[in-house]
């Protein structure tokens, strides 16, 4: 059968960053690897950075606008299905499904039972990352990452070579209310070497569901750029309070003004914000050059969208002469 691996944890954890180190091992050991990524919003910008990573999959798809356990299970289900009915000869022999950080994944562990694909796959693992910025109280306040912890059957804590104490402090409670979890910090991106393989983890019992943030109550906003953006006005913006609500995650692919096209012909940078945290890096050129157009999301909690929107909209630089797009009201 197919194997599914679950990769869960919360937004900006570091987990398309998993994701990619999981489908380069799975590529070069010789296996047809596809992957199905969920985002919370009405763009994808996940897919690019991993279809920009990964070129050489056997599939790639996305589900935006809605969250993969509840909203789009039915996309996943069809999704899933049509990859499992392929040739065997090009049938992936591996699937990672990475979820949105407000996707529980205790609502995905039963996907094998669905009529269309009973016998086809089966749930080989989840797999949670925790970012060790993640403030520590949030394990106690937060319903949704208690839940994505105690269904993990393996915990990556992401982000260790930034705070190396807070990950130490991380470690100490995930240990102490799962005594029996694996765990293994991810130093630069990278597990250890002797880390336990995710794909041989297999499927918790559920816990019982409990109420708090989730995919209902948050909000994403996008906007595209249809010109180059300020460096420094980019991380101001994102290292200020905001214009309003509760910043969750934001990231998006953009062009800097005055930044050149970089050798390998692509004029593309990503940007990511999440724990306080902006970090940029450049999109390589994909092998059928077509970069991802310039965009931005941002979700969370209370947004005002049309702040924000227009925020997002001061960070142009359009040619001198040309007229940038004024956001009025939240779309």
């Amino acid at each position: 059968m197919v194997e599914v691996l679950l990769v869960t944890g919360p937004l900006g954890a570091g987990k398309t960053t998993a994701v990619n180190r999981l489908l380069k091992t799975e590529v070069e050991s010789g296996r047809r690897v596809a992957v199905l990524i969920n985002e919370f919003g009405a763009v994808s910008v996940d897919g690019a950075l991993v279809a920009a990573e990964r070129p050489e999959l056997a599939g790639v798809a996305d589900l935006v606008g809605g969250c993969a356990c509840c909203s789009l299970r039915e996309d996943v289900v069809k999704t899933l299905q049509a990859w499992c009915d392929q040739p065997k000869e090009t049938r992936p022999e591996h699937i990672v499904l990475e979820t949105t950080g407000l996707a529980d994944p205790s609502d995905l562990v039963d996907l094998e039972w669905e009529p269309s694909l009973q016998g086809k796959l089966r749930i080989a693992g989840v797999l949670t990352v925790i970012s060790a910025l993640t403030p520590l109280h949030h394990l106690q306040e937060r319903t949704l990452l208690r839940r994505q912890a105690a269904m993990a059957s393996l915990v990556h804590l992401s982000k260790v070579d930034l705070d190396p104490s807070a990950a130490l402090a991380w470690e100490s409670q995930l240990r102490t209310a799962h005594p029996t979890l694996p765990l293994v910090q991810v130093w630069n991106g990278l597990p250890p070497y002797e880390a336990p393989n995710p794909w041989l983890g297999g499927v918790k019992e559920s816990p019982p569901h409990a109420e708090g943030p989730s995919f209902g109550s948050a909000r994403a906003f996008h906007v595209g750029f249809d010109h180059p953006v300020d460096p420094e006005a980019l991380e101001s913006l994102f290292q200020s309070p905001g214009p309003g609500g509760e910043l969750l995650r934001a990231k998006g692919v953009v062009r800097f003004d005055g930044w050149p096209t970089r050798s390998d012909g692509s004029d593309r940078w990503s940007f990511q914000v999440a724990d306080g945290r902006l970090e940029i890096a450049p999109l390589p050129l994909p092998p059928g050059g077509t970069l991802p157009p310039p965009m931005a999301v941002v979700i969370g909690l209370g947004l005002d969208g049309s702040a924000w929107k227009q925020a997002l909209r001061r960070l142009e630089r359009p040619p001198t002469g040309v007229r940038k797009k004024v956001i009025l009201k939240a779309e």
